[in-house]
């Protein structure tokens, strides 16, 4: 309706019986892990940038927070995986998506759900989580070292 309200001369294709997916609830924000971006959902103990550390889960976790354990090298732009590095993520959506990079492993646990996905080359999108339905859970996920990890984004 608004593009012919613009212009009265447009054509515009047919319309289709395609459903409408839009989320209904507010999804989990998309979330850099670097500190160049602040990590404003970042639950834990305070960063130590550009140097490996030991970080430990905190005893609770928010609703759309995130948290360390285990060496992590906290990068401007990703965080680097080193021994026993985990991360847990409590999150609303029904697609959670993991940039990731480097070699290794991760082994993603959702509830009974666990899965183990290799991590090779350049930096690309890893799909995590993809259930039918928006639910509220918590992932954990177990890297081996040598895995970077950039940005998680929601669906």
């Amino acid at each position: 309706t608004l593009l012919v309200d613009a212009n009265p001369k447009v054509k515009l294709p047919p319309s289709t019986d395609v459903p409408d997916k839009t989320p209904t609830v507010a999804l989990t924000p998309e979330s850099y892990l670097g500190y160049q971006y602040g990590l404003p959902n970042f639950d834990g103990t305070s960063i130590s940038e550009n140097q490996p550390a030991l970080y430990k889960f905190p005893s609770t976790l928010p609703p759309d927070a995130l948290a360390f354990a285990g060496t992590w090298t906290v990068g401007a732009e990703k965080i680097a995986s080193g021994s026993g590095a985990r991360l847990e993520l409590a999150f609303t959506a029904s697609h959670v998506y993991l940039v990731l990079g480097g070699t290794g492993t991760i082994k993603t646990t959702v509830g009974s759900h666990t899965q183990t996905i290799a991590v090779s080359g350049i930096p690309r999108l890893y799909t995590l989580v993809s259930s039918p339905n928006i639910e509220s859970a918590t992932l954990v996920i177990d890297f081996s070292p040598g895995v970077d990890a950039y940005d998680f984004t929601f669906g």
